[in-house]
């Protein structure tokens, strides 16, 4: 295998397939790329597995062949070289000998057949999906992923495809997201999915809002590409719960604030709460909204007001601030409204006014107030 690239394309390659390569890992050739040259095409495959990232470069081949190659070295010397011009050679017994106009680096590889066999989705179907469709549908749900590998199905994401919408859920218990995009046409695919987040991570920066992408979904693995790049992953094989019974429809106290006040009010008394259970209490006067926390171990407490379109009973409730904090960030509009049933039950945090074509809803738990 023999071909030149410029040092900066390949580093910028490199920092995208090089996110799927595990940092630890009990088979060391998954902390290596494969190379392989066909033509003036670079193709470099990574993969944990799970998930598999594919790019492909124009170089200046001439000699084909595969190798797979070291990460951590191969990053840590084209970020270190300036602009320049590199050669790679293989030998036959895998050995690459990369040459600038400065020097030359010899790396010791890997055979192309010790490098995991690239995913193959099987019968599929796909279909052509606006980049800003799919990178909003991710970037309002993601975060709510659980991390609790007790509940393999909370692990990712729920999409639900169907002809003229695709609905996106995810949850981990203690808060919920159901996000809904209705500038969707799917007439040939129709399916319930559940999507692991490092996929999801890993297609948000490979999604231009400009463009359209293939989306391809199979019996066992999802996929993403455009014509120079494809990521794969392995959907999460399980039955994901029956998130619309845990929506409250009969929450009658609405509150309406500024999201940026109540965003900003809420980031500054968050710093004198607990630093295990990060809570702090929202408790609600008729105009006004009271922020407060206190956390008797440290002796430390921050109390703040917020106006608010409110006039029903006082009600005081615990959150975490940590996901509260989460949830107002996802809130696009100028004010943000809760629904809230009771200080025990779920509240429900919405937009003031749903942005076209969408609806998004978020559930968020209470917890129980100290003291």
């Amino acid at each position: 295998m023999q071909f030149t690239v410029d040092s900066s394309t390949l580093l910028h390659g490199l920092q995208k397939v090089a996110r799927v390569s595990p940092t630890r890992s009990t088979m060391p050739i998954l902390n290596h790329i494969l190379f392989s040259v066909q033509g003036n095409v670079l193709s470099m495959r990574s993969t944990d597995i799970e998930v598999t990232y594919t790019l492909k470069l124009e170089v200046g081949g001439d000699e084909d062949g595969s190798v797979a190659l070291p990460v951590r070295l191969l990053q840590e010397i084209t970020n270190e070289l300036p602009d320049t011009e590199l050669t790679f050679k293989s030998s036959d017994d895998n050995r690459v000998t990369l040459s600038t106009s400065a020097g030359t680096y010899k790396i010791v590889g890997r055979p192309a057949m010790d490098f995991p066999e690239a995913p193959e989705l099987g019968p599929a179907t796909s279909l052509e999906i606006k980049s800003h469709v799919l990178k909003r549908t991710v970037e309002k749900t993601v975060f709510a992923v659980s991390k609790d590998e007790l509940k393999p199905a909370l692990l990712g994401v729920l999409f639900e495809l169907s002809k003229d919408q695709i609905r996106a859920v995810a949850t981990d218990g203690h808060r919920l997201v159901k996000y809904t995009n209705r500038n969707f046409s799917s007439p040939e695919l129709e399916a319930n999915i559940i999507v692991p987040p490092k996929f999801l991570s890993l297609i948000q920066s490979f999604l231009d809002d400009d463009d359209s992408i293939n989306l391809a979904v199979g019996e066992k693995y999802i996929s993403v590409s455009n014509d120079i790049a494809a990521i794969y992953s392995r959907l999460i094989d399980e039955q994901y719960p029956d998130y619309g019974s845990v929506i409250p429809s009969a929450n009658d106290k609405t509150v309406s604030l500024s999201n940026s006040e109540l965003g900003t009010t809420v980031r500054r008394v968050s710093i004198f709460s607990n630093r295990t259970t990060h809570q702090v209490a929202l408790k609600l006067h008729p105009g006004y909204v009271e922020v407060f926390t206190e956390d008797p171990e440290a002796s430390t407490s921050a109390k703040e007001q917020v106006l608010a379109e409110y006039d029903g009973e006082e009600l005081t409730l615990g959150y975490n601030s940590l996901y509260l904090k989460d949830m107002l960030k996802n809130v696009e509009t100028e004010r943000v409204v809760f629904k809230l049933g009771s200080e025990i039950g779920p509240g429900l945090i919405l937009p003031e006014v749903q942005a076209e074509k969408e609806e998004l809803v978020m559930l968020l738990m209470p917890i129980r107030l100290q003291g």
